[in-house]
């Protein structure tokens, strides 16, 4: 019995691949995460230097922004005929437990979705815990949102929400505040292993203790804290989990069934199913957090951004 999927085994909105994953994605993984775990420290508050290329390639612009002490990076075609046939944009909140994750970090993930989707994307790296702690993230990811619409003039609903773990917790709960404050709809929702639940209640972060292998032990509860107080756990803008999701745009969700985090996808998209939202979730086997965007070289990688691809172009701009 597996308490995550078995209750959801014909659910319409899932695909659970539960083949071995890729020779190569292990062999890659392996090299990336001994690299990574060297120049990407994990204590909270640690200054560290730029650990990937952060050089803007040929055939794409950077454009840099400050608002209200919020940093900005606008990844763009440098074809402004390219940039002129897609409205929309990807508005990207990178992941790292709240805790971590650098300017560096967030541009090379704007960079990417703008190469693997055709859409210019934008990047926010917001403050980090525990020197700050929540509302300050989602007040500063909303003030970033308001940037988009109200100074670069997109609409909420040319506007893709994107992000991993921590970032798509932000993204998710920026739409539950979007929501109760009838601003408009965002285009759509692509969440890469989000966390959606701070209580860490959810089934997987029991069943899949030990057999995750970026949280062996699970999500700290002292992690949580560095970002919210108790208090907060079940607010939705905290944990979008409990929140309400009529109306709510199109959600794509990603994530590994040995995560301890894969019950926040899955609970949380059967959620939105049952109350009209349009959702589709793919549970990969045998491979670990954020995999997607973290070893981008993979079959699996790739075939989740052409899932993701595939999913906004099946959402009317």
């Amino acid at each position: 019995m597996n308490p995550v999927f078995d209750k959801f085994k014909d659910a319409p909105w899932l695909i659970h691949t539960e083949s071995e994953p890729s020779s190569y994605a292990l062999e890659v993984a392996k090299a990336e995460r001994m690299w990574k775990a060297k120049n990407y420290p994990i204590r909270p508050g640690i200054e560290y230097g730029d650990f990937i290329d952060d050089s803007t390639p040929e055939g794409y612009t950077r454009t840099d922004i400050t608002e209200k002490g919020v940093n900005l990076f606008l990844y763009k075609y440098k074809d402004e005929a390219k940039n002129r046939s897609e409205k929309r944009l990807i508005y990207y909140l990178h992941g790292g437990g709240f805790v971590r994750g650098n300017g560096s970090y967030c541009r090379q993930l704007a960079l990417l979705h703008l190469q693997r989707l055709g859409v210019p994307s934008v990047a926010m790296e917001y403050t980090l815990a525990p020197g700050a702690k929540y509302p300050v993230q989602l007040d500063e990811v909303f003030t970033g949102f308001t940037y988009l619409t109200k100074t670069l003039g997109y609409k909420p609903s040319d506007i893709i929400l994107a992000g991993d773990s921590a970032g798509g917790n932000l993204a998710a709960a920026l739409a539950v505040r979007l929501k109760r404050l009838g601003i408009g709809s965002p285009n759509c929702l692509l969440l890469n292993s989000p966390m959606t639940d701070c209580t860490l209640s959810l089934p997987s972060h029991k069943y899949n203790l030990g057999k995750d292998i970026v949280f062996p032990a699970g999500v700290s509860p002292a992690i949580v804290a560095f970002y919210v107080d108790d208090k907060y756990l079940k607010d939705p803008e905290v944990s979008p989990y409990f929140g309400d999701f009529t109306g709510f745009p199109p959600v794509y969700f990603v994530a590994d069934d040995t995560e301890v985090l894969c019950s926040d996808s899955v609970e949380t998209a059967a959620k939105m199913y049952s109350q009209g939202v349009k959702v589709k979730a793919h549970i990969f086997h045998g491979l670990w957090h954020v995999f997607a965007t973290d070893v981008q070289k993979t079959p699996e990688s790739k075939l989740v951004f052409q899932e993701m691809k595939e999913f906004i172009e099946g959402v009317a701009s």
